[in-house]
């Protein structure tokens, strides 16, 4: 009975000491690297919205303003992926992930991670992220958008789409109904329609945009809260001149969230997190 117990309690010291190197090295571990001379790891991390592919961090970082040309994301010290930081003044079409500086769009304590013409599956997805993420308690999902219907007539087209909140956390998105249509449309270009066979718009936008005062002003009037796996639906009726003609189209609408206008100290209100970003949603729709 004696040596049973000596055996139990070795083993269980074995256990715990193997747990206790563990946890260290999984949270101290260089997660995301910037140029050459910034490294950041798990434990300096708030959340990942997958939504939006933005990296929140725990603190305030003013390094963010001249952070290098380069970074990388690791886990267990391998390198997954690497990218770029890219002005936004250049003219040229980025290729492959980078984050957009000059202006940064959001303060000193996220980053967004774009990728827009690069080949699937997309690298910022990549199942070893995902699931350091996961194991963590970092990953977020964030939200999801779809475009419900289209309908035309003589003087209308009528746009509805509904936003699910897929995290686990409550979130405040912006709410058209709350700040109205013009303001909503200060911050999206609204819906887009082309033609599906060779991509020639045929629609955008017609509601004038109302602009904040000032320019870079938000208010908590105009959010609303989305439980974790709640729906809202929104709807729109665009003025039109004419009719669309009958045919397939292709449909581009994009949800918008705040960014720079948000501080660090202001993300959460009452256990809920502001949504910042934006999300790009498209559909193969039917006009009649």
């Amino acid at each position: 009975m004696k040596a049973k117990i000596i055996i139990t309690i070795a083993l269980t010291a074995m256990i715990l000491t193997s747990c206790e190197s563990f946890k260290p090295d999984s949270e101290q571990e260089i997660f995301f690297k910037a140029g050459s001379d910034f490294e950041y790891k798990f434990s300096d991390i708030e959340l990942y919205d997958s939504s939006t592919h933005i990296l929140y961090f725990k603190d305030v970082h003013p390094e963010f303003e001249n952070i290098g040309q380069t970074f990388t994301f690791l886990v267990n010290g391998e390198e997954i992926y690497s990218g770029f930081f890219r002005p936004a003044f250049l003219s040229s079409l980025p290729t492959g992930p980078f984050i957009s500086t000059a202006p940064l769009f959001y303060q000193y304590y996220a980053l967004r991670i774009e990728n827009w013409y690069d080949r699937k599956p997309d690298m910022r997805n990549d199942p070893r992220i995902i699931q350091a993420l996961e194991e963590r308690h970092l990953l977020h999902s964030g939200l999801s958008v779809i475009i419900n219907s289209i309908e035309c007539d003589d003087s209308y087209l009528s746009f509805s789409f509904t936003v699910t909140n897929r995290d686990q956390s409550d979130l405040l998105i912006l709410d058209p109904d709350k700040m109205g249509i013009k303001l909503f449309h200060y911050f999206t270009n609204g819906l887009r329609i082309s033609k599906l066979n060779d991509k020639t718009t045929v629609f955008t936008s017609t509601i004038d945009h109302l602009s904040p005062e000032p320019w870079n002003s938000w208010e908590t009037g105009w959010l609303s809260k989305i439980e974790h796996d709640v729906s809202k639906t929104f709807g729109f009726n665009y003025p039109i001149d004419s009719p669309i003609d009958p045919g397939e189209y292709y449909a581009f609408f994009e949800f918008p969230g705040l960014a720079y206008q948000i501080e660090r100290d202001q993300l959460i209100r009452a256990n809920k997190r502001i949504w910042l970003g934006d999300i790009r949603v498209t559909k193969n729709i039917v006009i009649e």
